[in-house]
């Protein structure tokens, strides 16, 4: 597969260090509208929790450490829920840049009460859109999401060429959902550039099966999922595809001490993870089992409530439809909030007018449905011929798409950031897909 997409563009001849001015773009581009961004909410919430690196650099791990709710007094509380919910990298990263910049502890922020008005929340505490923290935290994310457009370009030249890189990479950049929520001070440009870096981990493995590959491959799981709790689901479907090569190789070859020794290492490996997962949330040090057992109560409370006030669990039509809007569509959503979006018009109305808002490359139905297509012709040519790349990739990108699909209630386009890799992939390998047919036609014709 690869040699042909390479060969289809050896006529254009481009030195390498094209590739790196051109990553060099995509970073300027993304870094150029960080201060324009529209401010959320969830981003004061954000900085909020920095508190933690606070607590943790001065000794003061008995305020981090996970108790019973009905122990704790409400502020405490409530930094605890939001503790238990969230990734610890983002807000680790947020607190240590505050720290950097002596900001005060006390005064950094309060998490933003999305039950109460703007003027309250600001009033109480928020952090205001044009602070210095918020903005260097906001560059923090956003050079994570460069960082990230350039991990997808290898993952796109490994599948399929540089010309599927260069797609890729145009679709990534161009993408007003992920530049939004990448430049804001949120969980996203950290979730994304972890997840990325595993897949790309992956696809090293399947020709350099050293043992410090699965070490980094166990590391990286770690702090994929401790930068956001759904980032377990590009580490799983990056184990279950280096398995399957492994059992597919080992039936070929009939050689089945190899997958045993392949997944045994990959055995090692998601235990590294846990352990790094847990050397990376402090609260759980001293009880483990009551933390887990609060995450996931939490967590079921809190998505129940989004669920609730945005009227109701979608079923799985409404959940296509509201994939189709917000992944392929994807014009980008400002807030989730009905009422927080007049107090952010000015913002809106600013960013939409730069050019660093981005260009909807689906943007309308019609833009949709050719992606739909040239998805459907990439997924194609993953599959004929299926090679250890491939199969990979196939598990990764229909993995993620069903389970974005699937596993999303809300309509909120944040949460559908991990299907964008993906789409960016299979409609550029299925546009050079088309290229190929199409001069080998002329070719044939003439």
């Amino acid at each position: 597969m690869q040699p042909e997409a390479h060969a289809s563009l050896q006529s254009i001849h481009l030195p390498k260090w094209v590739d790196w001015l051109w990553l060099a773009l995509c970073a300027v581009y993304v870094l150029a509208g960080v201060a324009m961004a529209p401010y959320h909410g969830d981003e004061a919430s954000l900085i909020f929790m920095g508190r933690d690196f606070y607590y943790h650099v001065q000794g003061q791990l008995d305020k981090i450490y996970v108790q019973e709710f009905e122990k704790l007094e409400p502020d405490a509380a409530l930094e605890q829920q939001l503790r238990l919910i969230n990734g610890t990298l983002p807000k680790y990263m947020y607190g240590a840049i505050a720290y950097a910049m002596g900001a005060d502890p006390d005064t950094l922020s309060e998490s933003w009460a999305w039950g109460a008005g703007w003027d309250w929340n600001i009033e109480n505490g928020a952090i205001e859109p044009g602070d210095d923290v918020l903005l260097a935290g906001r560059y923090a994310s956003a050079i994570l999401l460069a960082l990230s457009i350039v991990i997808m370009f290898q993952i796109g030249q490994k599948v399929g060429g540089r010309g599927v890189a260069y797609l890729t990479t145009a679709y990534l950049v161009l993408n007003p959902a992920v530049l939004l929520n990448g430049r804001r001070a949120m969980m996203e440009g950290v979730l994304l550039f972890f997840s990325l870096l595993i897949v790309l981990v992956g696809l090293h493995l399947l020709v350099n099966r050293r043992w410090y590959m699965f070490l980094l491959l166990g590391v990286i799981s770690g702090l994929t999922v401790a930068a956001k709790h759904p980032g377990i689901l590009p580490v799983a479907l990056v184990f279950i595809s280096l398995a399957y090569v492994s059992l597919w190789r080992a039936y070929q070859e009939h050689n089945w001490l190899f997958a045993v020794r392949q997944i045994a290492k990959l055995f090692g490996a998601g235990v590294l993870s846990l352990i790094l997962f847990f050397a990376l949330n402090p609260s759980w040090w001293q009880n483990p089992q009551l933390a887990a057992e609060l995450v996931i109560q939490e967590r079921s409370t809190t998505l129940s409530a989004q669920v609730t006030s945005a009227g109701g669990p979608a079923d799985m039509s409404e959940r296509v439809g509201q994939f189709y809007r917000q992944a392929l569509i994807a014009q980008p959503m400002y807030s989730e909030v009905d009422y927080f979006k007049p107090y952010i018009v000015d913002e809106v109305a600013a960013y939409e007018a730069s050019p660093w808002r981005g260009i909807a490359i689906g943007g309308s139905d019609i833009g949709a449905i050719i992606l739909i297509i040239l998805m459907l012709i990439g997924l194609g040519k993953l599959l004929f011929p299926l090679t250890d790349i491939s199969r990979m990739m196939i598990v990764w990108t229909s993995g993620t798409l069903a389970f974005t699909i699937a596993a999303t209630p809300l309509e909120w386009q944040r949460y559908y950031l991990a299907a964008f890799p993906v789409i960016g992939l299979l409609s550029a390998l299925g546009l050079i897909t088309l290229y190929n047919l199409v001069t080998r036609q002329r070719r044939t014709a003439t």
